[in-house]
């Protein structure tokens, strides 16, 4: 009973018929109702009280969450879509996939949010009397996570209970989550005070402690919660996705769990995950928008502790491109130079950066492009950084693109030919010895496109010896090889004229022909 209550009005608040107000005095022995004080507590039958099943309230949807509804006529329709503002009954189940979630709400203000890959079945849901909002609620959780906030007006007579495998938990009013994971049951409460138990023994939590309870086993002694992980300053934009979020070690932790929801109260959750180490990812398919990230740690007994929250902003479109050409790995060598790069989702332009300094301070070229292809010259050997920036339809500039880097180095240089030096039987062919050269090709030949070559070699020095050709008009030529066996320039071709040394041999020859033909 509540002040100012008497048993003629509970009965209007209450009872099915309230003339049944009698049956209740005599059933708790009260004399004067008006005698008894604030708190007092009286027993009445179920079957008199004024009892209908209650509505249950979609109130926010996350992600992929069905359900299996109890029609009147006792059929099941399996597999429902849910959105906001449906409403669930009795005997309605529901499940949620991966990274989804859905919040119900209770008449007398009791919120319950499903978490991800999640199986829970409303067994009970009843409004008990005519006005009082007083409701008996029972679910069952399968598997998987439920957060409690139940009766926060603090509705006298009103009951959760939350089933599941192994064990239950029970609550008139406070803040827990539940977890039915395989053959154990977590419980941690966050506010108020719940009761744990099965067949095998029960055990009280109050705040800031939480406890387990194993197949066949009775509850563990609760044990106290870690305290809340310590996040850094996160009121800097979030420019890149995906992304990265770390934080101070915790003493106790063994894992850390971190959730965004949009909201700060958490009705939903978009993103769950837990880690071994003290960060998490940010996604590439969080939105540009504001949301809430709430981190907790997990003791090596499995119980997650107080959770932190902080207000994270994102603003990381239009992605930048991802690089594509030239690789830090190329070997460039100065001249005309190829770039190219990816198109990310809603990038119609993008602005190209070349710079010598990492900082683009020193800035080679910087220009804006419709394509995803791009190419210039750079004579300059030298360490080089370049970047690619989106802009959107709209002209929204997206983060500065990611930095790549590459040398040029300089091309292989023309080696100067030498004038040829002839011994008794052979030519000697020398040219201007180069810096950074791993070798020399030397071709001679017959043709000025040097296709009826006589020598085509390769030497370390700037020198070659062949022998003396037969007299006649050659070509020859030289080019240099790096390290990296990249070609330079063949030097320009130079004309070479073998003379004929011994005349005797034509003579002879050309007597015995005109004797042939008298």
């Amino acid at each position: 009973m509540r002040s100012g209550e008497s048993v003629w009005s509970i009965a209007h608040e209450l009872l099915t018929d309230w003339r049944d107000w009698q049956t209740i005095e005599r059933l708790n022995g009260v004399t004067n109702d008006r005698r008894m004080s604030p708190g007092t507590i009286l027993k009445i039958p179920r079957s008199l009280i004024n009892e209908y099943q209650s509505d249950i309230q979609i109130l926010d949807v996350a992600g992929t969450v069905t359900a299996e509804v109890l029609m009147k006529d006792g059929s099941v329709k399996a597999h429902l879509p849910l959105s906001r503002n449906q409403s669930l009954g009795q005997g309605d189940l529901l499940r949620t996939a991966e990274q989804s979630t859905v919040l119900l709400g209770f008449d007398d203000g009791t919120r319950v949010l499903i978490l991800e890959n999640s199986i829970l079945k409303v067994e009970r849901a009843t409004v008990v009397g005519n006005k009082r909002k007083v409701v008996d609620i029972k679910v069952f959780l399968e598997q998987g996570e439920a957060e409690v906030r139940a009766n926060p007006s603090k509705v006298p007579g009103s009951n959760f209970l939350i089933d599941t495998p192994v064990a239950f938990a029970t609550t008139r009013g406070t803040t827990y989550r539940v977890r039915a994971q395989g053959d154990q049951t977590a419980a941690e409460v966050t506010q108020g005070l719940i009761g744990v138990g099965n067949n095998l023994g029960s055990t009280g939590v109050r705040q800031g402690f939480g406890t387990l309870t194993k197949k066949d086993e009775p509850p563990m002694k609760p044990k106290k919660l870690l305290q809340a992980p310590g996040l850094p300053d996160l009121s800097a934009t979030i420019r890149y996705l995906p992304g990265r979020l770390s934080w101070d070690r915790l003493d106790g932790a063994v894992h850390y769990r971190s959730q965004i929801s949009p909201d700060k109260a958490f009705t939903s959750i978009i993103y769950d995950k837990v880690s071994s180490h003290p960060k998490m990812g940010l996604p590439a398919t969080l939105q540009d928008q504001s949301y809430w990230l709430r981190v907790s740690a997990v003791s090596d007994e499995g119980l997650q502790g107080f959770a932190s929250t902080a207000k994270i902003n994102i603003d990381a479109r239009p992605f930048p491109p991802v690089r594509q050409a030239p690789r830090p790995s190329d070997s460039i060598y100065a001249g005309p130079l190829d770039f190219a790069w990816s198109r990310p989702e809603t990038a119609e332009k993008f602005e190209i950066q070349i710079a010598s300094d990492e900082a683009f301070k020193a800035l080679v070229m910087q220009q804006v492009v419709e394509g995803t292809e791009f190419s210039t010259e750079i004579t300059e050997p030298g360490g080089y950084f370049w970047r690619v920036t989106s802009i959107a339809e709209d002209g929204e500039v997206g983060p500065l693109g990611h930095v790549g880097k590459f040398t040029v180095k300089p091309v292989p240089p023309k080696p100067e030919m030498k004038e040829p030096v002839s011994t008794e039987h052979e030519i000697f062919f020398s040219w201007q010895e180069e810096q950074d050269v791993k070798k020399y090709q030397f071709q001679f030949a017959k043709d000025k496109e040097f296709k009826q070559l006589v020598v085509d070699q390769e030497t370390e020095n700037a020198e070659l010896a062949i022998d003396k050709p037969e007299a006649g008009t050659y070509y020859m030529r030289v080019r240099a090889f790096d390290a990296d066996d990249y070609a330079g320039e063949w030097a320009a071709p130079q004309e070479v004229e073998q003379p004929v040394e011994n005349w005797w041999p034509l003579i002879f020859t050309a007597t015995i022909s005109v004797l042939l033909m008298l």
